[in-house]
């Protein structure tokens, strides 16, 4: 690569207002500044109004509200989310963001909207003064254009992708700071001499800082450095050595946690589930994967162009076989992409079709790594989805902005005033088309109620939708979702096992039943579900079965105590009270520091001691009962019966001792006064029976997953 002197392109239609003259100038352009800013906020606030107070949507429970980790508010779990995550995606940034905010907000929603609401709010002027540090036109007005366009409400109303609304700043960071760089290296006359070298390396290391951060935020800019070389040949006409090795270090950090986010996607986040698509280096995967990204690639240019009509899942398309005329979308992008070539000019003459090039190729690389050649969890649900689009979308706006702030410079007034109402409507309708939208995303019923008017054989919208009816009660309601959702989707475990325990609250026993034994099959080794299989057999009374289904899941899955908790109280059932403690017990050394399997033992313990009292077998229900006073020294029942038990074993001091310890604790129990004065001979010499307790059941059950 051969180095090449050229200037810079001449784009800028006025100086940036931040360089302004001195003296009243520099005031009014502070001044200008500030109003211009200020709107950008204020139309944000107000365009996301609907959303302050707005529900917990789709996974914002595994991301937040049922997440221990984010949630702790401790040293551990700050480093645990770093260095051991657990989630489906290692975006330890954006965790740690949420788990900042845990202890001011907790479950109350309104404090993270408003956050990444303010995120949104500075993503858009960062874009702005990025566009004035590349001295490109009309940078404001690509601002508040990207600040209030419709495919950014789900990015901004959907707390989860705050993971899109912390990296576009850092991301945008990043450019600002590389940018700085390559005009601090190059100098204004592009011959690489009349820079200055210190600062450009001072800046080149802060972006490289600031895009790594991005990156842990989100891995969707993944393709940056890539987009790097692409600026170095829209600006000096051709790429250098020079530019390959300031672009080296972003590819150490692309390459590094996009391999790690490929490792998560495919370990954890897809798992066993089947993607709806085959293999890409199989014939059929290869074509069918190459339709869906061309079709999907005139999607996300039509949606920045026509942002209506938006859902927050669209109709999957079937691409598996493709068909003919799904391949149509790449003559038409080829086609496109050689008569902008042509018509691309040189360094020293830009052309339009230059610089649509160069935001063509932004927007084709921020889009790549989701259209469908690498896989990624989505692709179960849809191909396509607006936050996807989130950083992409910029690499149309602002050709389209630069080239109408270009033409405004040369345009007659007449032509000016006409095009600055235009300009004003169509902000204003934009606006108020994203304001009407952003009130979808206030909970998960408005979410999924208007995403089903337009796609109803949305899978994942029947799943949701018949969670949220399932909590509140409508197992009727639940019924129907889930029914359509399993119809859709008959490969996925989640969905039967979701209808599966609907039939059961509605008593339909045996149609569950069915339904769990297909999610055991497409999931056998997802825990949840294995476990719902038991514990609907126990429900059903099918005691036996039950028994045999938990004592295999202790052999697959060894380390979980829940088949040991309940096959023991299935043990227990049967009749068999030794082999159902013993069961306990070892939930318990699996589990020491949960109260449930503890609270089953014990209960079970006592019921164990009672029996054996009344069998005569004193000597067995008193080492029961010292067992469990050292877990609970204050029960006074527990005290009462081993005092009991030790007057049967005419061990009278004892006995008395454990009497008037309860008593001490509660002095109105009359069961211990009464025995009290039997043992110290004031009264006949029999003793009141034992006090009975009832064991406690397990309180798992069946659960709706509504992924």
């Amino acid at each position: 690569m051969q180095k090449t002197k050229v200037r810079q392109p001449s784009t800028a239609v006025a100086p940036p207002a931040d360089e302004a003259a001195p003296g009243g100038g520099r005031v009014a352009a502070v001044r200008d500044l500030l109003f211009r800013g200020g709107l950008i906020l204020l139309a944000v606030l107000w365009i996301y109004s609907p959303t302050y107070h707005g529900d917990w949507l789709w996974d914002d429970d595994s991301i937040l509200t049922a997440n221990a980790v984010v949630q702790s508010a401790s040293l551990e779990g700050l480093i645990s989310l770093w260095v051991g995550p657990t989630g489906a995606d290692y975006f330890p940034l954006s965790y740690t963001a949420l788990w900042a905010q845990w202890p001011f907000f907790g479950t109350n929603s309104t404090g993270y909207h408003a956050v990444t609401i303010l995120l949104h709010a500075s993503g858009a002027l960062l874009l702005w003064r990025l566009l004035v540090v590349m001295r490109i036109p009309g940078a404001w007005l690509a601002g508040v254009l990207f600040a209030i366009h419709p495919v950014c409400v789900e990015s901004v109303a959907w707390v989860s992708e705050i993971k899109n609304t912390i990296s576009l700043p850092l991301f945008l960071l990043a450019a600002i700071f590389f940018a700085r760089h390559d005009d601090a290296v190059w100098g204004d006359g592009g011959d690489g001499e009349s820079g200055d070298r210190r600062n450009g390396t001072v800046d080149l290391v802060l972006a490289v800082v600031f895009f790594a951060l991005a990156m842990l935020a989100k891995t969707s800019v993944v393709m940056f450095p890539v987009v790097l070389l692409i600026h170095a040949w829209w600006k000096r006409g051709g790429v250098t050595t020079r530019d390959v090795v300031a672009a080296a270090p972003f590819f150490l950090v692309s390459l590094a946690l996009g391999l790690v986010t490929i490792y998560y996607q495919h370990g954890r986040a897809i798992g066993e589930e089947k993607m709806p698509v085959a293999d890409l280096f199989s014939v059929v995967g290869f074509l069918s994967r190459t339709a869906t990204a061309g079709m999907a690639i005139l999607f996300y240019l039509r949606e920045v162009v026509w942002p209506f009509h938006l859902l927050p899942i669209y109709p999957q398309w079937k691409v598996n076989p493709p068909q003919i005329l799904q391949f149509l979308p790449w003559p038409i992008l080829v086609a496109a992409g050689c008569w902008l070539w042509s018509r691309r000019g040189t360094a020293s003459a830009p052309t339009a079709a230059r610089h649509a090039l160069f935001g063509l190729g932004f927007f084709l690389l921020m889009i790549f790594p989701i259209l469908g050649f690498i896989t990624i969890s989505y692709m179960r649900i849809t191909w396509v989805a607006d936050h996807f689009n989130y950083v992409a979308l910029i690499g149309i706006i602002v050709p389209l902005c630069a080239a109408g702030a270009a033409w405004f410079a040369s345009a007659r007034q007449p032509l000016q005033i006409g095009a600055m109402a235009g300009t004003c409507l169509l902000l204003a309708g934009l606006a108020g088309w994203s304001f009407r939208y952003a009130h979808v995303f206030a909970n998960e019923d408005t979410l999924w109620t208007h995403t089903l008017k337009s796609n109803p054989d949305a899978w994942q919208a029947h799943n949701r939708l018949g969670a949220k009816k399932g909590a509140r009660g409508d197992l009727d309601g639940a019924l129907d979702h889930f029914t359509n959702s399993t119809r859709l989707r008959p490969d996925l475990g989640e969905t039967h096992n979701n209808l599966a325990t609907t039939y059961m609250a509605l008593g339909r026993t045996d149609e569950a039943l069915e339904e769990f034994a297909v999610t055991t099959e497409l999931l056998p080794k997802m825990f949840p579900v294995q476990m719902n299989r038991g514990l609907a057999l126990a429900t059903a009374g099918r005691n036996e079965q039950a028994e045999k289904w938990f004592r295999d899941l202790t052999d697959r899955f060894p380390k979980q105590f829940e088949p040991w908790l309940n096959l023991g109280i299935v043990q227990v059932n049967r009749g068999d009270r030794t082999a159902g403690i013993a069961s306990m017990r070892r939930a318990v050394e699996l589990a020491p520091s949960v109260e449930e399997p503890r609270r089953n033992l014990d209960s079970m313990l006592r019921t164990e001691a009672e029996a054996l009292a009344v069998a005569g077998r004193f000597g067995e229900a008193e080492a029961i009962y010292r067992e469990l006073l050292k877990r609970s020294p204050d029960d006074v029942m527990l005290l009462t019966n081993l005092g009991v038990v030790l007057y049967k074993l005419e061990r009278n001091d004892a006995a008395i001792t454990a009497f008037r310890r309860a008593l001490a604790i509660d002095p109105g129990k009359k069961e211990a006064a009464e025995s009290l004065e039997i043992a110290l001979g004031k009264t006949t010499p029999d003793l009141p029976p034992l006090e009975t307790q009832e064991p406690l059941p397990s309180t798992l059950g069946p659960s709706i997953e509504g992924r």
